[in-house]
């Protein structure tokens, strides 16, 4: 019989370190695993040991267990203050707090809750020795407001501030985060980002709505974060993978407590720069039932586990054991497996026992995309640095779209008017697994034959080594809309491009 997995002790993360790994082989083994049932990839060789536009893109302590863990709140009403500043966090239980750049002082930053249609008002402060923008990862928004710094908007300079104001369309779990292509790797590293939360008119009936956020940091011996951010290593192969996992900025694992046939609402996300990470739902029973913010017909995970590339969402209605004194744990397949969280019957039974099953309301995405009438377009991912391969001097083409690196791309991909079908040909000639984030936008992700598609919409997809995988969606809002990699630190080695909606 296991032991209980939460009692196991925290393990920092050395991912190539297992026994007859090497990087590339942790790239081919595990990054590039299939898609598991209706989500992204299974990672499961990689172990633990082991405002204005312009027209061209820039160069580029655990909690008790009766309190379920909570991110800081910010007012639901009022211009939030969105500060980026250096502040210090205790990733760790023990030894100096580690010094990050954070959004009013708070790791994640300020858990922003807003009702669908409602006003968001933001104001952004820069606070920080690098320009920043704000990207809203997720939502369909006006292009002007998608924070992409030198192509939607110019970054904003260190001492200057900026108001940001919009009424989100679509409920969901979101995050914000900053995006100027050349820096977004290291400042997202180091912590500047935080979660949107857009609640529906009626919200689903539950006993506890819970934001877990999950990220990987890469540390030094004295507990900062490593420095030597834009390597060769790094751009070309799998990225800067971290060696401390936190849940919400805190060691794991969190622990609560909820009522016997109690139901959970888990928003999870995966806020790492590279790391895909799958988890496993031991003695809970789980269902899906939103990806990247958009609601999906409900559905069990394959085999009781699900991955989620970085930048991936996912709404989890969990529904606990009827009786009191059962304990159920989310884990990590990392290594032997790194418990993450642990929910606990206990008390009377919960006033939502027995409920109806939960689907949340659509947000008028359309129910059909017609592709007989779509403009088709390939997107041919080339490059990366081969093992035992001399880096070169300039690191922002080790990535290639359609055969040009993001600093030389003077054409958008493709151009179409607004409502337009379109399917993308994600072609991978790489040796790693690529993820891509499409902004402003949602997609479909196709049957092989194109005979259909996944229940379910995404905004970040998963291209395995050597595969095609197809989108499609429909466009919207005039303006340029980038494709970049959702494995930060590509995007300032090429790994990006961008279409225009007329």
């Amino acid at each position: 019989m296991s032991a209980d997995p939460s009692e196991s002790a925290h393990a920092p993360l050395s991912p190539l370190s297992a026994p007859g790994l090497s990087r590339r082989r942790v790239v081919q083994g595990g990054l590039v695993a299939t898609l598991l049932a209706h989500v992204a990839a299974h990672v499961a060789g990689a172990r633990a040991e082991d405002a204005g536009e312009t027209s061209r893109p820039v160069s580029l302590p655990t909690p008790a267990a009766a309190e379920p863990p909570q991110l800081t709140s910010a007012p639901v009403s009022g211009a939030q203050h969105l500060r980026a500043a250096e502040a210090s966090w205790p990733l760790k239980p023990s030894g100096d707090a580690t010094r990050l750049w954070c959004f009013e002082e708070t790791s994640p930053g300020p858990l922003l809750r807003v009702r669908k249609g409602e006003e968001l008002a933001v104001m952004l402060e820069n606070g920080i020795s690098q320009p920043i923008t704000l990207h809203w990862h997720g939502l369909r928004l006006p292009n002007r407001l998608d924070g992409v710094g030198g192509l939607t908007e110019e970054p904003l300079a260190p001492g200057a501030s900026r108001e940001i104001r919009f009424a989100p369309r679509d409920a969901g779990t979101y995050w914000y985060r900053s995006m100027v292509p050349a820096l977004a790797a290291e400042q997202t590293e180091r912590g500047l980002y935080g979660v949107l939360v857009v609640e529906e008119d009626e919200p689903p009936p539950v006993d506890a709505d819970l934001v877990i956020v999950l990220d990987d940091w890469a540390l030094a011996d004295d507990g900062q974060i490593a420095p030597g951010f834009g390597t060769a290593e790094d751009i070309g192969a799998v990225g800067r993978l971290g060696n401390w996992l936190t849940v919400n900025s805190e060691p794991p694992p969190e622990s609560f407590s909820v009522a016997p046939g109690g139901r959970v609402r888990l928003r999870l996300l995966n806020a790492a720069n590279a790391r895909p990470i799958s988890l496993r739902f031991d003695q809970l029973a789980v269902e899906v039932i939103a990806l990247d913010g958009q609601p999906a017909e409900p559905f069990t995970p394959a085999r009781n586990s699900l991955a989620l590339l970085p930048g991936n969402r996912a709404d989890l209605i969990i529904t606990c054991a009827p009786e009191a004194g059962v304990s159920g744990h989310v884990v990590a397949l990392l290594g032997p497996g790194l418990p993450l969280l642990t929910i606990k019957t206990d008390g009377a039974p919960a006033p939502s026992a027995n409920a109806a099953d939960i689907k949340p309301p659509g947000n008028g995405l359309p129910e059909t995309i017609d592709l007989a009438a779509a403009l088709r377009v390939d997107v041919v991912l080339q490059g990366g640095l081969p093992p035992n391969t001399p880096p070169p001097v300039d690191v922002s083409r080790i990535w290639r779209i359609n055969g040009v690196a993001f600093t030389d791309a003077v054409a958008p991909l493709f151009s179409a008017g607004q409502g337009k079908p379109v399917v993308l040909s994600l072609v991978n000639k790489t040796e790693m697994l690529q993820a891509l984030h499409l902004h402003g936008h949602t997609a479909r992700l196709l049957h092989a034959l194109d005979d259909g598609w996944e229940p379910y919409w995404q905004d970040t997809i998963a291209v395995p080594a050597g595969r095609t995988v197809r989108i499609a969606f429909i466009t919207e809002g005039a303006g340029q809309w980038m494709i970049s990699s959702a494995i930060l630190d590509r995007l300032s080695g090429g790994m990006a491009t961008w279409f225009t909606v007329t």
